[in-house]
């Protein structure tokens, strides 16, 4: 090989490493973009992300998403628990249907201004196809989500749910890290209440009634 010929392989193949390199790290680094796998580490940002899990979950349509990070982070949030049996015995979906209209009637918009979610307490039972079901016969448009059982048993956890009948719904904002709960099957005003009293800007509001009229 002559030595013009030799540096011109040379140079050739030096300029194909970095090509290789990259080609070897594209699918990792895409990866940690793909919510279908699981490599996203525990959210640093929020005002809660020690407490509350990165975990994947998906709703009654299959779509899935990271809890924390998309569901709840910088957020107006209920967080509400049930199952499909055990809507036999503590029925709560038709109660958070009202509390859902008093939300878009007297503070804003369900999906845009507050966001609802029901999370299963028997991820072992509820698929999707079964929590679609579910949310349908009630009318109840907001995500119900599943996941694998011990995604859900750490979602659980995080809002001290022990056993499949949990009738506390959770109202926070995550973005000033306020806190509240109250029974799911209380008088629909006095749960929607507070989403306006921990809602900020233009949302906040005391009451959603004037209190001399109640």
């Amino acid at each position: 090989m002559s030595k013009t010929t030799r540096r011109a392989f040379l140079a050739g193949a030096a300029a194909a490493v970095p090509v290789a390199a990259a080609a070897a790290v594209a699918p990792a680094a895409a990866d940690k973009d793909n919510p279908a796998i699981k490599t996203c580490p525990r959210a640093t940002g929020g005002k809660n992300a020690s407490r509350f899990p990165q975990v994947l979950v998906q709703d009654q349509y299959k779509q899935k998403s990271w809890f924390y990070q998309n569901l709840i982070a910088d957020k107006l949030v209920l967080v509400s628990f049930t199952s499909v049996r055990g809507e036999d015995y503590y029925p709560v979906i038709s109660n958070l249907v009202k509390v859902r209209q008093l939300i878009d009637d007297r503070i804003g918009k369900v999906g845009r201004d507050v966001h609802m979610y029901t999370v299963t307490t028997d991820p072992y039972r509820d698929t999707p196809e079964a929590l679609r079901s579910l949310a349908d016969a009630h009318g109840a448009d907001w995500p119900f989500l599943s996941g694998a059982p011990e995604d859900i048993r750490e979602i659980l956890a995080s809002f001290h749910a022990r056993g499949s009948l949990y009738g506390l719904t959770w109202i926070g904002n995550e973005r000033t890290g306020r806190w509240t709960k109250k029974p799911s099957q209380l008088q629909p005003l006095f749960i929607a209440e507070p989403v306006a009293r921990l809602a900020t800007g233009k949302l906040h509001r005391p009451f959603l009634v004037d209190m001399h009229s109640v």
